[in-house]
This record gives C-alpha cells, sequence and structure tokens, in this order.
C-alpha cells in the first residue's frame, strides 16, 4: 500500500507545483516590472530551466518588460548553460540592446561555445555600426552556420556594411570569408561594389561573383557577363546566362543564343528565359527529354 501512495503523491505535488507554476511566473513578472532587480535577476536564471517550457514562458515575459531587462540579461550572456546562454543572446537581440554588442561578440569568437550563430543573428538584430566588424571576422569562421547566419546579418545591415564588405574583400586571402563577402554584397545590390566584385572574376569564387554583378543590375557587367558565358563550369554558364536577363540587350542575344545547346539543362533553360527578357521574343530550349519546350513563367 505504501508503494502505491508514494507515487500517488508525487503525482499530487507535481500537478499542484504545475497549477502554481503560471501564478508564480506572473508574480515575479510584476515584481520585476515594478522596478525589483532581484526578481528581474530570478527571471533571468529561470531562462535555463527547459521543464513545461518556463523558458519559453519567462522568455516572453522578459521580452514584455523591455530594455529594463537589459541590466539583467547582460552577465548572463555567456553562462555555461547553453540553452540559458542562447534565450539570453535572444532576448538581447530582439531587444536591440547595443550594451550587449561586446559580450555577444565574445560568444561568437569563442570556439569552445555551441551553436555561436545565434551571436551571429543577434548582432543583426541589433544592428549599428559596432555590429558590423565581428559579423565581418567571422565570416570565414569552420562552422558553416556561423558564416551563413553571419552574411545574413550583414545583408540585414545593409549599406552599413558595404563600405566594410569592400575593404574586406579587397584583401580576403580566405576563400570561405570571400565567398561570403560577396555574397552579401550582391544581396544588399550597391553599386559601389562592382569594381572589387569584378576584380574577384577571375577567382575561385567567379560563380558567386557573377551571381552578385547580376543583382547589382548594374549595365557595365554586361562585358563580364558575356565573357564567361562559355566558362567550364556549368554554374558560371548558368549565373551569367540569368544575371544577363534584367540587365543585357539585343546586342549580347547572339552570344547568350549558343548556350541553347549547352550540355546542362539548367543553362539552356536559363539562356532561354533571359532571351526573352533581352529580345521580348519567345524562345525555345531542348529539355531533358530532348524536346524544345518554353521555359516557364518563374514569376507566377
Amino acid at each position: 500500500m505504501v508503494r502505491l501512495l508514494v507515487p500517488l503523491l508525487l503525482l499530487v505535488l507535481f500537478g499542484c507545483q504545475q497549477t502554481r507554476e503560471p501564478i508564480a511566473l506572473d508574480e515575479l513578472a510584476a515584481s520585476a516590472r515594478s522596478g525589483d532587480t532581484g526578481a528581474l535577476e530570478q527571471l533571468v536564471g529561470l531562462l535555463g530551466e527547459q521543464g513545461e517550457r518556463t523558458n519559453d514562458r519567462v522568455y516572453s515575459l522578459i521580452l514584455e518588460i523591455g530594455k529594463e531587462a537589459i541590466p539583467a540579461l547582460l552577465p548572463a550572456v555567456s553562462d555555461s548553460d547553453r540553452i540559458k546562454r542562447e534565450y539570453v543572446i535572444a532576448a538581447l537581440g530582439n531587444l536591440k540592446a547595443t550594451t550587449a554588442i561586446p559580450v555577444i561578440t565574445e560568444v561568437l569568437e569563442n570556439a569552445r561555445f555551441g551553436r555561436r550563430y545565434i551571436a551571429a543573428w543577434a548582432l543583426g538584430e541589433i544592428g549599428g555600426d559596432a555590429a558590423v566588424a565581428p559579423l565581418i571576422r567571422v565570416l570565414g569562421d569552420p562552422e558553416i552556420e556561423v558564416r551563413k547566419y553571419a552574411t545574413r546579418s550583414l545583408i540585414k545591415l545593409n549599406r552599413l556594411a558595404v563600405t566594410p564588405l569592400i575593404d574586406f574583400l579587397r584583401q580576403a586571402r580566405q576563400p570561405l570569408a570571400a565567398a561570403a563577402a560577396i555574397r552579401a554584397l550582391g544581396d544588399i545590390a550597391d553599386q559601389a561594389a562592382f569594381e572589387v566584385l569584378l576584380q574577384h572574376l577571375d577567382s575561385a569564387n567567379r560563380a558567386d561573383v557573377v551571381t552578385a554583378l547580376g543583382k547589382l543590375k548594374d549595365p557595365r557587367a554586361v562585358d563580364a557577363l558575356v565573357a564567361v558565358l562559355h566558362d567550364p563550369a556549368w554554374q558560371v554558364r548558368m549565373n551569367a546566362a540569368t544575371a544577363l536577363g534584367p540587365i543585357g540587350s539585343k546586342q549580347q542575344a547572339a552570344e547568350l543564343e549558343t548556350l541553347l545547346e549547352d550540355e546542362v539543362n539548367v543553362v539552356r533553360e536559363w539562356a532561354a528565359r533571359s532571351l526573352e527578357m533581352m529580345t521580348g521574343r519567345r524562345y525555345t530550349y531542348r529539355n531533358e527529354a530532348g524536346e524544345y519546350v518554353k521555359p516557364y513563367n518563374i514569376y507566377h
């Protein structure tokens, strides 16, 4: 009988705790809103609690409290508890806490920490000039997610990042870092990047360069794009054919028409699509079944 009662008692106690927890959190949040720093620190401490999604509820409460929560969050940025650390960094990112940039940068650059891409994401959310340099420094990071989120954040920072990215790319020696900078400049699409992108057209990243030049929509890029239409790498040929569509003219049609019989299907397809954009005429290309068809409209 005792054996049966103990688990039942635990279930009752556990059930009571589950019923009381949301009320306790609300009371704690109310105290924090009223200026109780101890209550605010307690809330931040609970960001590492995963049971019954406590950390999710606490996270929402902290965001509701707003910028007043920043001082209590800052000391926990480098917390050894990964879950807590990630919630803290995410909160600081959403709260646009510029004072958090130095400590978030330390996490971003500390290879001992896992999932550092969250720090890269947060810097993009916070924004400002101070966020640019740390993001550029990790464009060559060994972890692909760090590189990816750093690139996305730089794109989000937009024109603030253009000149620093151009300066970085002029000196970049690491192909991975250069590729990330090229992609960021392409997506930002500021024509100030034209010259530095052109300088990398013969590099190992030329497929990315061709795409970036196309995104600038700068007519000065037309000759460079035509020059790589017959590159040995099919990705380069495809990207060049794609890029010519919005900025090319009937003058380049003859060169691009030669790709309608390219050995790679997607190259043929994009050549036909861009030719239509450049000339206003409908073109067909040979699909993988050997049939001559019109490219489908990607904008529908």
